[in-house]
């Protein structure tokens, strides 16, 4: 895995009384663990500090993708 690869990984909801599997970008890899943050395309919930990803000729993207200012890191 690589900064900027997008997995699928288990992510829990913000008051912890459960979790969901979600797309998330690699931010940071370690020997010991890996920082991510989750990628919705649900831009009707945008906060300030979120980052949008619009389609274009230089990326993949078919919708407009957030990142949302929520980032969590895992142990491997």
């Amino acid at each position: 895995m690589l900064k900027g690869d997008l997995i699928l990984i288990t992510f829990p909801f913000t008051d912890l009384s459960g979790s969901k599997l979600r797309p998330v970008v690699i931010l940071a890899h370690t020997k010991l663990d890996i920082t991510v943050c989750f990628i919705t395309t649900q831009i009707q919930w945008r906060e300030p500090t979120d980052i949008l990803l619009n389609p274009n000729s230089n990326n993949s993207l078919k919708k407009n993708i957030t990142y949302p200012h929520e980032q969590n890191s895992y142990a491997k």
